[in-house]
């Protein structure tokens, strides 16, 4: 495994905002438990929104069609807080390459993550009957499972799996390289070896490592919930939600080499774990970190480009699932990161997107009464240079 560290000056969390900076435009109500939320400068006016209990919906112009794009909920467990449809993704060449990808926790709780085919014909829709099966990890318990699923700039894809709980005694251990689980995986889906679900791209870390399983680009995570990458840069940016002390988010420029390791279950953010006195050596700092004095499990955001929202250009946008608090970070250097609160949610944010036209979204849980937000900033706040 390589050595690597980055070292990061870290800023605590503001409080809550007292007066929201932005808006919250309800887009749609009534879903239930918004997961991901999905663009393609092809189809400029449609967001693919996905729902836990296991249907992809298409916003069109603003407007919820009525039949979803996809609807496996015959086949997908949701039953658990952390259950469901969590992941969604279209091919980069979509849909030219007429396949999307999908991770969902399967009726027995193991997750899959599967690809689904364009159905054919005029109806922008996928077919439920065309699942190809990618990858089934079982699953010991129903937190931390696997969630993001992701295209990289590389046209990869990755995968983010937790390290499987349950909390405080997870049965599988995340520093292992003879298991998938606290994990950030990386498949070739184009270029498929005969007989085999996928290909594992030539230059991952332990392609050559002996008992290592080849899929594993980046080590030592607990429940890395939601991942980017910078539309502009490259770099990864992800959120891995604490156990019971610190939040990160951390941050990996594009170019890095891989076989990153973040720490778990060794360290808690840039904090030894369980105990003081660790060789923190080897292990990947967080940019940004919280206590949970301010908030308990955070939700991985955007780096912001090219969007509406100019005033937050090339920041990053993230939340909190525990206090509703959605945050800006913003950098001189790249290394000391310093997070403004944006504002609050009127429900628990639980993912980010932005739509082939830079509009900047966020989904909510809730079941049955989730909604999906337009966020717009309240332009009177930023006269100042907001925060400059």
């Amino acid at each position: 495994m390589l050595a690597l560290v980055f070292a990061a000056a870290l800023s605590p969390l503001p409080a809550s905002a007292g007066s929201d900076l932005i808006e919250f435009e309800p887009v749609v109500t009534g879903l239930d438990r918004l997961t991901t939320i999905v663009s393609t400068p092809l189809y400029p006016d449609t967001l693919w929104i996905a729902e836990q209990p296991g249907r992809v919906r298409l916003v069109e112009n603003g407007v919820l069609r009525a039949l979803p794009f996809l609807d496996i909920t015959d086949r997908t467990r949701s039953s658990g807080f952390e259950q469901g449809l969590t992941g969604f993704a279209l091919s980069p060449a979509f849909p030219a390459n007429p396949y999307v990808y999908v991770h969902y926790i399967r009726l027995d709780s193991a997750s899959r993550i599967a690809r689904f085919r364009l159905l054919p014909g005029p109806l922008l829709a996928a077919d439920p009957a065309s699942e190809t099966e990618l990858l089934t990890l079982p699953q010991p318990h129903p937190t931390h499972n696997c969630n993001e699923v992701r295209f990289g700039p590389d046209g990869y894809l990755y995968i983010g799996c937790g390290d499987g709980g349950p909390p405080f005694t997870p049965v599988h251990d995340p520093q292992s390289l003879a298991e998938l689980y606290g994990k950030i995986l990386r498949i070739d889906v184009n270029n498929i070896p005969v007989g085999q679900p996928y290909g594992i791209p030539a230059d991952n870390p332990f392609l050559g490592t002996p008992g290592a399983r080849p899929e594993i680009w980046a080590l030592g995570l607990r429940n890395p919930y939601r991942f980017s990458f910078d539309s502009l840069t490259g770099d990864l940016w992800l959120g891995d939600v604490g156990q019971s002390l610190w939040e990160e988010v951390d941050h990996v420029p594009a170019g890095t080499m891989s076989g990153v390791n973040f720490g778990w279950n060794r360290m808690e953010g840039s904090h030894c774990y369980p105990n003081p006195g660790c060789d923190m050596a080897g292990f990947w700092q967080p940019v940004i970190e919280y206590d949970h004095n301010q908030g308990c499990a955070v939700v991985g955001g955007l780096r912001i480009r090219n969007a509406f929202c100019a005033n937050l250009e090339g920041r990053y946008v993230y939340a909190d699932f525990c206090n509703n608090d959605v945050y800006t970070a913003d950098s001189s250097d790249g290394l000391a990161w310093t997070s403004t609160a944006l504002g609050h949610s009127p429900k628990p944010p639980t993912g980010f997107g932005v739509s082939a036209n830079g509009q900047l979204y966020m989904g909510t849980y809730g079941v049955g009464d989730a909604v999906l937000y337009r966020l717009a900033l309240i332009d009177s706040i930023f006269e100042d240079g907001f925060g400059d």
